[in-house]
């Protein structure tokens, strides 16, 4: 990989690159969403499993309800079916991308068009025992600001399960929203894994928190 670019792949690389802008990054997905899944396995994308085994060690019940948070095309879906799951809703910004989530049979529900920032607008219940997000948090897509936001999905005791790609934590405040989450005791944090595989273009570190 040479210097100026942040993933062999030219795709990941371009969404590294965007914006923040949610109309922007819903575009961009629309457009990527019928290719995603063949990138993502040439670069070797292990974040759904490592993700998925780690909620497993920490959640032994498998029949409670589970929100994929960004679900893409489905990846963490699939892993945390695999992993005997069987309560697990998935929203994402990009329609195209929660249609193939939606096709892999991972899910009892999907919705696209969901503004992370905005999720509790469509998500008011806040009963989720377990709320996993991997692959969102990561250059020009959310920012660290959407932990709060996705913290108030989840149920009292329920676990938050994010990975942060390298270079987004260490380009964002992401440090300091956890740190005031913790220090407001909002969360506690169970688990940290840092500088853990992702693909093969860097790593990323993978936060356990526990919903106060």
């Amino acid at each position: 990989m040479t210097d100026d670019k942040l993933s062999t792949n030219a795709s990941i690389d371009a969404a590294l690159r965007l914006d923040g802008d949610p109309q922007t990054v819903k575009q961009f997905y629309a457009d990527w969403a019928q290719n995603y899944d063949r990138d993502t396995s040439e670069s070797v994308y292990t974040g759904p499993a490592i993700a998925t085994q780690l909620l497993s060690q920490h959640l032994s019940e498998l029949d409670v309800p589970i929100l994929d948070a960004g679900c893409g095309t489905g990846l963490v879906g699939v892993a945390l079916k695999a992993q005997g799951y069987g309560l697990v809703d998935g929203f994402d910004l990009s329609p195209e991308m929660a249609d193939l989530a939606a096709a892999t049979a991972a899910y009892r529900h999907v919705v696209g068009n969901i503004d992370m920032m905005r999720a509790q607008e469509d998500y008011p219940r806040r009963d989720y025992a377990a709320l996993l997000s991997i692959g969102v948090f990561t250059l020009g897509h959310v920012p660290p600001q959407a932990l709060a936001v996705l913290l108030e999905l989840v149920r009292p005791g329920g676990l938050m399960l994010i990975s942060t790609r390298s270079h987004y934590y260490d380009q964002t405040d992401f440090q300091s929203q956890v740190d005031t989450l913790l220090a407001t005791a909002c969360l506690t944090q169970v688990q940290t894994i840092w500088d853990a595989p992702y693909n093969h273009d860097g790593d990323a570190h993978y936060w356990l928190f526990r919903k106060a």
